[in-house]
């Protein structure tokens, strides 16, 4: 979070955005940036106005403890505070409406958190808020994340008449923000909205921590994983409970599933380094490493034959979103699938990766879970460009593909709306896991799948570096050498046999 700023993939991104409809980095910046953006440092939408701070801090602590909740609360101690707060805005958050980075920001340094201090710590405020909550209502603590979390294109409005997405007027705010209403670049907060996690919670000590009840429902419960012990502040001990008894003390590492980023920051070549934060840095390596060996579990099931072997491979997808979920511009994850004979000899296999060139091999039989979002062909007529996939992402306005496998909890019809809805991909009501079945050589004996994460594929690159300026092409050349390498996530061999990797812990000395 707070190397949101020093990103080079999204600078190069930001370029490329900007390219294709000026001015539209701003709606970049005020999630990546948001202390510039709330200063007018976003403009122009380059970011060139952009000072230090904004930048080497890009989400900040003070940011998500100043924010006030939408919607009105009666508990909290920063009622009054939050009321004034809300009554002054000149332009309200849509009633309803969660994402784009929507914030409000108390203006004044009142901060707000979980705990009850007495609203007083003796560095700053300290009032209580369900919005910060690490109890009650889990939509509630979740929709602080949902701000950004959920992310639509304000230029593309669906249109009714012609039925598809389409731009607004030059100059004009889109006449709606109802969900729906303008075209879904992703949907982590509303994939969880309408899993079990959101409406009762699951049981997964994975990721619940020191929680005691192995409970998660909110994103905060996996992503600020509960730990029990003392505060960077040894005196912290909330008057509501004591962390280093009850497991309350919440990690702030909010980490997902990218240990890409976190190693080119560290390129002496990327002109926003953070080479002197070595050491948290590979910590959250390791952290997003964990992460992703929790999401997914993998079962094989080897059927023999005399003709013919099929095995069918499932992928069970363990988080409170899609699998994978975010971004979706080159972000995959895909099934490696190898067979063998009898005295070991590699006889056949699917979803080959080149770690040379960085080049997955899309063979006929590969099952990649990913996002394809594109162009209709009558809008590229008007833009005069090719119709079909397309990493022009502020341009796109229809989704080609989405495979990647539901939370539990889904059904087809909560999940039948704008970026949420399977798309190449049908999924049963209940269904969290997918099945891919391969048809096998008669002398196979014995088959190995590996379930891998890829942050940035190859194609993306290739993208960038065309379209996304000097960051681009320094992305390019960061690239020739650490190659967003693939994260194994899991993987099983042989007839229903579950291979667990072990997690890599931190050495805390």
């Amino acid at each position: 979070m707070s190397q949101a700023g020093r990103d080079p993939l999204m600078w190069a991104a930001l370029f490329a955005a900007n390219a294709d409809a000026p001015g539209a980095g701003d709606y970049c910046l005020r999630c990546h940036t948001p202390k510039g953006w709330l200063a007018g440092r976003s403009h122009p939408a380059d970011g060139s106005a952009l000072q230090g701070q904004d930048i080497s801090n890009g989400i900040a602590c003070a940011l998500c403890h100043r924010v006030v909740d939408p919607v009105p609360s009666t508990t909290d101690e920063a009622v009054s505070i939050d009321l004034a707060i809300r009554a002054a805005l000149t332009s309200p958050v849509p009633s309803g409406y969660i994402g784009s980075s929507t914030l409000i920001v108390d203006p004044n340094d009142n901060r707000r958190g979980p705990f009850s201090f007495g609203p007083a710590l003796p560095y700053h405020t300290a009032y209580q808020t369900d919005f910060l909550g690490q109890t009650g209502n889990a939509v509630t603590r979740a929709r602080l994340c949902g701000t950004c979390h959920n992310l639509d294109n304000p230029m593309l409005s669906w249109d009714e008449g012609r039925g598809q997405y389409w731009p607004n007027e030059m100059g004009m705010a889109a006449p709606e923000f109802a969900n729906g209403a303008l075209f879904p670049i992703e949907r982590t907060f509303d994939e969880w909205l309408n899993s079990e996690y959101a409406q009762s919670g699951v049981y997964a000590p994975q990721f619940a921590g020191s929680k005691p009840d192995g409970i998660v429902s909110a994103c905060q419960d996996c992503h600020l994983q509960r730990t029990t012990g003392t505060a960077a502040d040894a005196a912290f001990n909330p008057f509501t409970r004591d962390c280093q008894i009850m497991g309350c003390l919440p990690e702030h590492t909010l980490v997902g599933g990218n240990t890409w980023v976190p190693q080119l920051l560290q390129a002496p070549g990327w002109r926003l380094n953070a080479v002197g934060e070595a050491s948290y840095l590979n910590d959250t390596v390791l952290d997003a490493r964990e992460m992703l060996r929790k999401s997914a579990i993998m079962t094989v099931t080897l059927v023999p034959s005399d003709t013919v072997k099929i095995a069918t491979v499932r992928v069970t997808n363990q988080t409170g979103h899609k699998l994978p979920t975010g971004y979706p511009e080159g972000r995959q994850m895909w099934i490696n699938f190898k067979a063998f004979n009898a005295a070991g000899e590699l006889i056949y296999e699917s979803g080959a990766y080149d770690p040379i060139t960085g080049q997955l091999d899309r063979d006929a039989d590969i099952k990649v879970y990913e996002v394809k979002q594109g162009t209709t062909p009558e809008l590229a007529a008007v833009l005069k460009q090719p119709s079909g996939e397309s990493f022009h992402f502020v341009l796109n306005n229809t989704i080609i593909k989405d495979n990647r496998i539901p939370p539990r909890g889904y059904t087809q019809a909560a999940f039948d709306q704008p970026g949420l809805r399977p798309v190449g991909a049908t999924y049963t009501d209940g269904q969290y896991w997918d099945d891919t079945a391969y048809i096998l050589p008669p002398e196979t004996e014995r088959v190995l799948a590996t379930l891998y994460y890829q942050a940035a594929s190859k194609e993306y690159i290739d993208f960038l570096r065309v379209n996304g300026g000097v960051d681009g092409a320094t992305l390019e050349e960061l690239w020739s050498s650490l190659k967003s390498p693939p994260e194994v996530v899991t993987g099983a061999w042989e007839p229903n046999r579950i291979l667990y990797f072990p997690l890599i812990l931190k050495n805390f000395g």
